[in-house]
């Protein structure tokens, strides 16, 4: 969706289809959209600097370490691309950086400050989960932070139960349920932008595709009645029923009949 943001603010009009080798028409402002991702990768820099500050370090190895990401020769590259590699890698450094900050927190809990770092970070993690399921390699970092926190509160006898209790409260909300409201919030809009029927739709289910504009199954009955068209698909969407005119080289020397995994008219 970041993809298509950055497609509208260019101008774009949905018809380039951008496919590998193929040259970008005129009205396809691609410099816009590269430099729109390039900024995540920009970010990089100053979230890598915050992050050592955070982390106790002193300006002039913060600074080089924002030097080393800035010169970096692959991130330079991904980062230019129209793909969703950049703002992956911004997310995660900002998950990093909110989990560094909360870290710095840890003596002063239910401070207003700690629940700004704490809730940054279950922000920062539904961000980088939601723009790649490899994001959630960030949340595992911040789940294992989180499990080795509550059980040193755990072994501390002087905590007391109501307190313990209401650590566990504040990390479920802001690490569990803020990062899975924004997944689910993004894909809330996506749902409800996606409109229009094209071959990709052919993955979702089915009730999903009848309510598409352009769809082949809107055109009949929902329910399959005495002249519907049908596609059988196997159990956990592994591929349609398909036939074709070919025949078996040998054996039964039948018509081929098999499964497939992508819309075709055969499918039918």
């Amino acid at each position: 969706m970041l993809v298509a943001l950055s497609e509208v603010l260019a101008g774009h009009n949905g018809t380039f289809e951008f496919k590998g080798g193929e040259e970008y028409p005129a009205y396809v402002n691609y410099v816009f959209m590269r430099g729109f991702n390039a900024m995540f990768g920009i970010a990089l820099a100053p979230l890598a600097y915050l992050t050592c500050r955070l982390l106790r370090l002193p300006p002039a190895f913060a600074a080089m370490a924002a030097l080393f990401v800035t010169f970096d020769n692959a991130i330079t590259v991904i980062s230019r691309f129209i793909l969703l590699d950049a703002p992956l890698l911004a997310f995660t450094a900002l998950a990093l950086a909110m989990l560094a900050g909360f870290y710095r927190q840890h003596a002063r809990p239910f401070s207003s400050s700690w629940w700004q770092w704490l809730f940054g970070m279950g922000v920062a993690l539904g961000l980088v989960a939601s723009a790649k399921w490899v994001g959630l390699f960030a949340v595992a970092l911040a789940g294992a932070y989180t499990i080795y926190e509550l059980w040193e509160m755990f072994c501390e006898p002087r905590l007391q139960l109501g307190a313990y209790a209401k650590h566990w409260a504040a990390r479920m909300a802001a690490l569990i349920v803020v990062p899975v409201g924004i997944y689910m919030f993004w894909f809330w809009i996506h749902f409800a932008v996606l409109t229009n029927y094209d071959a990709s739709a052919a993955f979702m289910p089915m009730g999903f595709q009848a309510r598409l504009k352009g769809s082949p199954l809107a055109q009949q009955p929902y329910e399959v009645t005495t002249g519907s068209a049908i596609r059988l698909q196997a159990p956990g969407g592994a591929g349609y029923l398909h036939s074709h005119v070919h025949r078996y080289p040998a054996g039964s020397m039948r018509q081929q009949i098999t499964g497939y995994g992508y819309a075709d008219g055969n499918n039918v």
